[in-house]
C-alpha cells in the first residue's frame, strides 16, 4: 500500500465546525471525512444543477413511505377514469377528507410552504409575482383535483385564497 498523499486545507470557521460535528457524529478522522466528501461530490456532482431544497423534500417524502412516484400517464388515466365512474362523488369526498388531513399537517405553515411542497409532488410548477401565484399544471385533467385540494387545504388552514382557472393554469391570490 502506498503512503497517503498529504495536503493542507484551510477552512473557514463554519466549515471547521461542520467538520468537527461530522467527526463526532460518524466517529471518523478528518482525513476519512474529507475522502468521503470528495468521493460523494465526485459521484453526485451532476446533481449540482438541481434545486437541493426540492431534492431534500423528495428524499424526505419518499423515505417516509407516505408518497410514491407515479408516471403522469397513469395519474391522468386514474383521473379520467374517476370522472366517468358512476360513484365518482365518493372519490371527490374522500379527496376532500385527505385535503383536510393535510391542512392539519400544514397548520402553522404559510401558503408559500404548502405550494412549494405540492410543487415538489409535481402537481404543478409555480410562477410567483407580487404575492400572486400562477400554478402551471402538468395536464388539463389534473385541474379539478389540484383546485379542490388547494381550496380544502387553505380553507381548513384558515387562509382566504382566491383561485381562478385558466386553460392549463390556476391563479391564486391571498
Amino acid at each position: 500500500m502506498k503512503n497517503p498523499i498529504r495536503i493542507t486545507v484551510a477552512l473557514d470557521e463554519e466549515s471547521y465546525e461542520i467538520l468537527n460535528d461530522l467527526k463526532e457524529e460518524f466517529r471518523n478522522s478528518q482525513s476519512e471525512l474529507i475522502r468521503r466528501a470528495l468521493k460523494f461530490y465526485h459521484d453526485y456532482r451532476e446533481l449540482e444543477r438541481y434545486d437541493w431544497k426540492k431534492v431534500k423534500t423528495y428524499v424526505e417524502m419518499l423515505s417516509e413511505g407516505e408518497h410514491i412516484i407515479l408516471d403522469i400517464d397513469h395519474w391522468v388515466t386514474f383521473l379520467r377514469f374517476i370522472e366517468t365512474h358512476p360513484e365518482s362523488e365518493k372519490f371527490w369526498e374522500m379527496h376532500r377528507e385527505v385535503a383536510r388531513a393535510h391542512a392539519e399537517e400544514f397548520r402553522g405553515k404559510d401558503a408559500k410552504y404548502v405550494l412549494e411542497r405540492l410543487e415538489a409532488c409535481n402537481f404543478f410548477r409555480i410562477n410567483a409575482k407580487n404575492g400572486e401565484w400562477t400554478l402551471v399544471l402538468n395536464h388539463e385533467a389534473t385541474k379539478k383535483f389540484v383546485k379542490m385540494f388547494l381550496e380544502e387545504v387553505f380553507r381548513n388552514m384558515g387562509l382566504n385564497v382566491e383561485i381562478k382557472e385558466d386553460l392549463m393554469k390556476l391563479r391564486l391570490k391571498l
